[in-house]
């Protein structure tokens, strides 16, 4: 990592305060014993873990003597039979894991985390696409979006964000034409958000379900590349051009990275969706 941006980290964390995470206290996905693809769950947990002291009462209050049994409980009650307000006609938890939305709230109906806030008598957070609206500046855009982000952390809850991946590579089914397609999604907890540089981005500090541990990520807007992301799921999502989502640098996040690229393709990372209370 450049000097610069180290320093503009450091900087940043000044004054802002930060959840206590030690590497053995943050929620790992791997003790959900019933699925590999538990980010979801996991993060939830995470965020009411490292949030404010109303949350961290939920999370103490929860069902479970361990991480693994409270992931379950949480996967059971809210996600494994109830229907998807983003995957019409289909259950939240299937072969799509957990779709961001269902996470929180999409459709005007009330998901997965804010459901269990609900039935503890909490009160429900935000849920955004992080995409930049037609016609704003991609300077106001990105400052929008640290802004949601910094007061989701003042306010005391460590926002879900949710990354995900889009690559170029040849299709089969396009004579073998290039053209974007969907990569990883991965779901982290974000603790701690450095000041914004308007030449060039800002630093997070996340918690990453994988492992269980700490993690740094740098967004910042493409300034040389036009790419293709997708806003939703297939079918029914928008695939937007240009430069519509802030990019992420996340090496730690090892879910996310592609398992062999070519020297001709592509592979961005976005920053997607954001749960908080912004």
């Amino acid at each position: 990592m450049k000097p610069f941006l180290v320093a503009t980290f450091l900087l940043g964390l000044i004054g802002l305060g930060r959840a206590e995470s030690q590497d053995n206290l943050i929620v790992d996905q791997r003790d959900y014993a019933d699925s590999n693809d538990a980010c979801g769950p996991a993060s939830i947990l995470n965020c009411l873990k490292f949030s404010r002291p109303e949350f961290r009462e939920i999370y103490g209050g929860l069902l479970g003597s361990d991480d693994g049994v409270k992931m379950r409980f949480v996967h059971d009650r809210y996600f494994r039979l109830r229907d998807s307000v983003v995957y019409l006609g289909q259950r939240r938890w299937g072969i799509h894991v957990v779709a961001t939305a269902d996470l929180v709230a999409g459709m005007n109906v009330v998901a997965g985390m804010n459901e269990l806030l609900l039935d503890r008598g909490a009160g429900e957070l935000s849920g955004a696409y992080l995409d930049r609206a037609e016609g704003k500046a991609s300077l106001e855009f990105a400052k929008r979006i640290h802004g949601m982000m910094r007061r989701s952390v003042e306010r005391g809850v460590s926002p879900i964000l949710s990354l995900r991946a889009f690559y170029v590579r040849q299709q089969e089914d396009k004579d073998g034409q290039p053209a974007w397609e969907t990569g990883p999604h991965h779901n982290v907890v974000v603790t701690t958000v450095g000041d914004f540089q308007a030449s060039s981005g800002f630093m997070l500090t996340a918690l990453d379900p994988r492992e269980g541990r700490e993690i740094a990520i740098y967004l910042y807007r493409e300034g040389a590349q036009s790419f293709r992301a997708l806003k939703g799921v297939e079918p029914g999502g928008e695939w937007l051009n240009g430069r519509s989502f802030l990019v992420a640098a996340a090496p730690e996040a090892i879910t996310l990275q592609p398992g062999k690229l070519e020297w001709h393709e592509r592979f961005v990372i976005v920053a997607n969706f954001l749960i908080g209370d912004f």
